[in-house]
């Protein structure tokens, strides 16, 4: 059996309802996995497995909310053939074919008291890196965890 690696799928509402309704993901989709080249980025030794993990939350997050205007997040045990290269290698960036409902484990999200809009607006266009340095973003990751919620709650969230 191939060993699975997790992977951070940045989704719109109506890729997360497919998901919740047992569908898979036809064709491709970014993700963002604690690679070689995330762990590089970010300065981070090969044990620093958490850190990378933590890491790839956030910038799929913050991809999300650049692309989707929100933060909504699946997480995902992917089989690493199904993976290619994707947008932003550099920060672990890579493309999931076909993603599977089975393979969701989780998803993350900001709360409902959160209004992201005008953080959408303002990052419309940017790249990761370009983003990622912004105080709004930068206070967004210190004052607003994402909440993590088990996969069984996705057809229901608000």
């Amino acid at each position: 059996m191939t060993d699975r690696v997790l992977v951070c799928v940045p989704v719109d509402a109506a890729q997360a309802d497919r998901i919740a309704a047992g569908q898979s993901l036809e064709g491709s989709v970014q993700g963002f996995t604690a690679n070689p080249a995330l762990h590089e980025t970010f300065g981070l030794a090969a044990s620093e497995d958490e850190q990378a993990e933590y890491a790839t939350l956030l910038l799929a997050g913050l991809w999300g909310l650049i692309h989707h205007g929100e933060r909504l997040v699946l997480t995902a045990m992917i089989d690493p053939r199904t993976l290619g290269p994707g947008d932003e290698v550099a920060n672990g960036g890579v493309s999931v074919s076909d993603l599977r409902a089975s393979s969701v484990e989780a998803w993350f999200s900001d709360d409902e008291h959160l209004d992201s809009g005008a953080l959408h607006a303002a990052l419309a266009g940017l790249c990761l890196d370009d983003a990622w340095d912004l105080p709004q973003v930068q206070a967004l990751h210190t004052e607003h965890d994402l909440a993590w919620h088990s996969v069984t709650e996705l057809a229901t969230r608000p």
